[in-house]
């Protein structure tokens, strides 16, 4: 018998996450396949604790009504828009690691993982290149949610995550997902890289706003304040824990057209793009600490690091070295999650991403000293995992991170 109980525990330790269905009509992906999402089960400690987790990608975008609409059409194409040839399984990394030894608190969680899909909602289909589109983000959500609604009731905590545009639909509907379930099961909020700041780019432009425009517009959607943290922090009730470089490494490289940022570093930039750079930096900073003045539970984790997105990647829980023997042994792709992050808060500290997290959502209301923000500018935080290596190309990087890595295997 104690056999029997220790095989089944090793094998849901290390069980893939299983593509599952969402069953509504109408809860449809941009080419018309069915919306999805991957589960893990829970066990033991884990069973009735869940982490809802958003998937993010860039958003569909065009500066007029035709580039959007070929832009939705291309992304239907792919694995973001379709769900026809996902995997049937799928293994994730750190925050939901399947393995006690690198994910020691969440290992065991429920672990639900929401395939990328659109704001807004239109209920008539779009015709393009003779193949309909469907822009059902909204209905894609709340169809998830009632599916798993059985099982989130009678949940002891439910956490609301999300990364880069899963970030953002973090902070849209934590408050929402909050609203719909018993006072007994406890909601968090843990939006990651979500924080894009509403400001033009380096050359005068601001194409994120006119995309934006001509979606909500194509979708008959939301205010388009409703698509910025920075407004929705306002209002949002539920406890957040707020995941965020303050120098945002797609804010700067892609929205903000500082093109020096593409390397992950700063040091080939003009005194422009620098002062740019730290306006980012400094805007970023205020959002954060004015959400924790207003709410004082308010959690976070913001280095001074040129990254983007932490949880499901090595800035989880790194701090003081490039673990190579992890990073082989775990088969983690260093082509899929980019340079290895080294982050700490302070720097020298041992405060990761991972531990902060923890003490956060176990401070029983001593709210003091959770939230981490690195008030060190680029690139005097030594721990961030570009400010040593910022003289190298990041695909030089790479090939020094996979020579070493062979070598030690």
């Amino acid at each position: 018998m104690k056999k029997t109980i220790w095989l089944i525990l090793i094998v849901q330790s290390i069980m893939p996450f299983h593509l599952k269905y969402i069953s509504d009509p109408k809860a449809l992906c941009l080419d018309g396949s069915p919306s999805s999402f991957y589960k893990a089960e829970g066990y033991g400690t884990g069973a009735k604790k869940y982490i809802l987790h958003f998937q993010g990608e860039l958003r569909i975008g065009g500066q007029t009504y035709d580039q959007l609409v070929e832009s939705a059409y291309t992304r239907s194409k792919t694995d973001l828009g379709s769900s026809k040839n996902l995997n049937q399984q799928m293994l994730y990394s750190r925050w939901f690691g399947r393995i006690k030894n690198g994910n020691e608190h969440y290992y065991n969680w429920k672990m639900i993982y929401l395939n990328y899909k659109h704001q807004g909602y239109k209920s008539d289909p779009i015709e393009y290149e003779g193949q309909k589109l469907y822009f059902r983000g909204d209905q894609i959500v709340k169809s998830w949610l009632s599916e798993l609604y059985d099982d989130l009731s009678k949940a002891e905590i439910v956490i609301v995550s999300g990364c880069s545009a899963g970030g953002i639909a973090a902070y849209f509907w934590v408050d929402y997902i909050r609203s719909k379930l018993p006072a007994s099961v406890v909601v968090y909020g843990i939006p990651d890289s979500g924080i894009f700041i509403d400001m033009e780019a380096i050359d005068g432009t601001n194409n994120p706003r006119q995309s934006l425009d001509l979606l909500i517009e194509l979708v008959n959607s939301e205010k388009w304040k409703c698509y910025y943290a920075q407004y929705l922090l306002e209002y949002i009730k539920t406890p957040l824990f707020i995941v965020q470089s303050l120098y945002d490494y797609y804010s700067l490289s892609q929205m903000f057209k500082v093109d020096c940022a593409n390397n992950y570093n700063l040091t080939q930039c003009t005194q422009d793009e620098l002062d740019f750079s730290q306006i980012l930096y400094s805007k970023t900073y205020d959002v954060i600490t004015k959400r924790k003045s207003s709410f004082q539970e308010t959690g976070g984790f913001a280095p001074s690091c040129i990254e983007h997105c932490f949880l499901l990647t090595s800035g989880y829980n790194s701090a003081d070295r490039l673990n190579f023997k992890d990073l082989h042994k775990n088969n983690i792709n260093i082509f899929q999650y980019g340079p290895i992050q080294i982050n700490a808060v302070p720097g020298e500290s041992g405060n990761t991403l991972s531990n902060t997290l923890n003490k956060w959502l176990n401070s029983n209301q001593k709210y003091d000293d959770n939230i981490y923000l690195d008030r060190v500018e680029w690139p005097e935080n030594l721990k961030c995992s570009n400010s040593k290596l910022s003289n190298y190309s990041s695909q030089f990087q790479i090939i020094i991170l996979i020579l070493i890595s062979s070598i030690i295997s």
